[in-house]
């Protein structure tokens, strides 16, 4: 287990190393980046949104966040907002990647297994339907945290 867990954080580095390190601009070329977001962790849900805002604006390359299993629960608005050692909370970094063009879907089966979240009770701009169809999209490249 320690190891597949070491072998998806070296995965996730060297991904996003090379996004970081390309000059490309890649949405000519048909890239797409797909987030699976399974975790309303801090740490792990904030590195999520912040790479996929980066990918998206540095490199021009569209990117969806699909929340899923408790990853749902930072779409709850009547969840209080977490917040990060810089102060930034996981529904304001969400916000700032959708406002920015970014898509993001969450899972109807996991919203309601989980935390029984309700379609009216997601913050703005999340969308119940749609996340596996981006994925399956050609050129689409997935990280998961």
């Amino acid at each position: 287990m320690m190891t597949i867990k070491k072998s998806m954080t070296i995965l996730a580095f060297l991904s996003m190393c090379i996004f970081a390190t390309s000059s490309v601009i890649a949405a000519d070329d048909g890239q797409r980046l797909f987030v699976n977001l399974t975790s309303d962790e801090i740490n792990r849900a904030t590195m999520a949104i912040v790479f996929g805002t980066r990918v998206l604006t540095e490199m021009n390359i569209p990117v969806t966040i699909h929340l899923t299993v408790e990853g749902t629960r930072i779409a709850d608005r009547n969840i209080p907002a977490k917040t990060n050692a810089n102060g930034d909370s996981l529904k304001g970094l969400l916000s700032q990647f959708m406002d920015r063009g970014g898509n993001v879907y969450v899972c109807g089966m996991c919203m309601n297994n989980v935390g029984g979240i309700k379609e009216d009770e997601l913050i703005d701009g999340v969308k119940v339907q749609g996340g596996m169809s981006a994925l399956f999209e050609p050129g689409t490249t997935v990280v998961s945290y």
